[in-house]
């Protein structure tokens, strides 16, 4: 009857000690958060980088007709 119990009492071992690096529902809640603050300033960080990206284009597209209304 011993051989019968062991099989199932080892993995039954390996579940209970692995139990400690698992993630209880607190740390799921916690890693959301962040993620969305991180998300959050990423986008703020992309938008703003758009932003200065069409003034840079703005400025480059206006310097090109400028130059060619002038050589015309």
């Amino acid at each position: 009857m011993s051989t019968t119990t062991a099989p199932i009492t080892e993995p039954m071992a390996r579940l209970e000690g692995a139990y400690e690096r698992l993630a209880t529902k607190a740390d799921l809640v916690e890693l959301e958060l962040r993620l969305t603050q991180q998300m959050a300033q990423m986008e703020s960080r992309l938008t703003w980088r758009m932003i200065g990206a069409m003034i840079g284009m703005s400025g480059i597209i206006i310097t090109a007709v400028a130059l060619i209304v002038r050589f015309l």
